[in-house]
Order: C-alpha cells, then structure tokens, then sequence
C-alpha cells in the first residue's frame, strides 16, 4: 500500500513538473513569437495613429451632433485622457497579458511555424506592412461609421422620446 502511495505519488509530482516545463516553453515560444512580429512597434505605432487621427475624428463627431461650439478643454481634456489611456495599455504594462494570451491559445507547434513565418523576408515585410494596413483599416471603418452616423442618431433620438409617444 505505501508503495502504491508512494509511487502515485512521485508520478503526480512528474506530471506537474512536466506541465510546468512544457507552459514555460510555451511562454518562451510565446514571448519569441510577440518579439519577431514586432508587436511593441505596432502597438505604439498604432497609438501615434490613433493620436493623430483624434483631433479630426472629435471635429467630425461634433458636426454629425451639431454641436460646433465644443470648448477648448474638452480637446485638452480628451487629450488627455488618450494619453492616459496610451500609458496604461503600454507594452510594459500589457506584455505579460499578450504573451500569456499566445501560450494560451496557441499551441508549441503553432508557436513554431509562426515564428519561423515572422522570420522570413515575407513575414518581416508583413511585419513592417502591418501600421499601414491598421491604418487604412481604420480609414475603412472611419467610412463605415460616417455612412451608419445617421441611423444611429435615429436610433438614439427615437430612445429620447418620452415613453407617451412610442
């Protein structure tokens, strides 16, 4: 009986140490994987975007609302809220949560043949295409949302109506 326990035991034990090593490799894989496709760069390049674009997506929000005379401060303020925002989804700060997502979801093998993608001339290039798809993707759901604006303001004028006249 204590041989039985015993050796349930020190399989237990393996197993554990096993999974260990094989979600740390994962993890290395993982952190290989977010390093060749440049994934710092894009996420800050993606902010840069996005800052950039800000000050004509608020100017085109207010026109589709009406409301052209929008204070100073609330650019100022919006500003600085993107700023704060761009802090704390930094890289540093989400780098553990993308690559624990990879080693997650994908598996070693995976892992592997995506690395060895990311390192041949097409992947880089991919990689160094990847702002300016992002970009023009943007501009593509920019046209998207200019195009649905005016159904959304019915939808939302129609759930200011008072419930009398619904």
């Amino acid at each position: 009986m204590n041989k039985t326990v015993s050796t349930l035991i020190i399989t237990l034990v393996w197993s554990t140490l096993a999974v260990f090593a094989q979600e740390n490799k994962r993890q290395a894989l993982a952190e290989e994987l977010l390093t060749s496709m440049d994934m710092q760069s894009s996420i800050e390049q993606s902010f840069a975007k996005v800052k950039q674009m800000l000050p004509q997506q608020m100017k085109s929000m207010q026109q589709a609302m009406g409301t052209t005379n929008v204070p100073e401060s609330v650019s100022a303020q919006t500003a600085k809220i993107f700023d704060m925002v761009a802090e704390e989804l930094s890289w540093n700060k989400m780098k553990a949560d993308y690559v624990a997502l990879y080693a997650e979801t994908l598996s070693e093998q995976e892992l592997r043949d995506l690395i060895a993608f990311y390192k041949t001339p097409t992947g880089q290039s991919f990689v160094k295409k990847q702002p300016e798809l992002m970009q023009r993707a943007m501009e593509i759901n920019q046209k998207l949302m200019i195009k649905i604006r005016p159904r959304i303001q019915a939808i939302t004028q129609e759930s200011l109506k008072p419930a009398a006249t619904k």
